[in-house]
């Protein structure tokens, strides 16, 4: 039950929620919640008997954030790093349609492939796609960031063996190489309709 911390004045300061109020209040399996400790921190307890405290309805929408990105299967430390980015809000809109069986991450991708080619009618490949969405790696010789072409080829995998197809007909041309092949698409996604 919801438990309502007031200060001396008896002004409400937050508010406490079991796992299960929690999870309802951010529309997630209880069972996923508790998995997720570093980016939904409960306050005291662990598992089904942790108890969450939110301080404002700010708090909340933050944690529904987050929490969009976890439901597409990122981990808590990829989430992290769009949050210290600064894509939190953008992330979080792209994947309100992201198709279950890929990340927001791996979205975005498939939103800059349909993009480029739809809207510009430019085919990319893993390169450009690595260049343009800002997929990165270490170089192992230098230690500076480099785009990442193996992680390119592997979201475009991705999005082919999921096939986030449609009924439009609309077919997209997926670059050169092994991966090479069309499939049906179902447009941009909402976030990048503006609708």
């Amino acid at each position: 039950m919801v438990r309502r911390l007031r200060d001396k004045n008896g002004a409400i300061v937050a508010i406490e929620l079991t796992a299960a109020e929690m999870a309802q209040t951010l529309g997630v399996p209880v069972e996923d919640l508790v998995q997720w400790t570093t980016l939904v921190p409960p306050h005291s307890g662990v598992a089904e008997a942790a108890i969450y405290r939110v301080a404002s309805v700010k708090e909340v929408n933050h944690l529904k954030k987050r929490v969009a990105l976890l439901k597409t299967r990122m981990s808590e430390e990829a989430v992290a790093n769009v949050e210290e980015a600064g894509l939190l809000d953008s992330y979080a809109a792209l994947a309100e349609d992201c198709p279950e069986g890929i990340t927001a991450h791996v979205w975005r991708s498939y939103a800059l492939v349909v993009l480029m080619q739809v809207r510009y009618g430019k085919m990319i490949d893993a390169k450009e796609l690595a260049e343009r969405a800002g997929l990165t790696e270490v170089d192992p010789n230098t230690g500076k960031l480099r785009p990442s072409v193996d992680m390119a080829r592997k979201h475009l995998r991705l999005l082919q063996s999921v096939g986030p197809v449609g009924d439009t007909g609309t077919y997209l041309k997926v670059g050169t190489g092994p991966w090479e092949g069309q499939w049906e698409h179902k447009g941009l996604p909402k976030s990048w309709r503006g609708a």
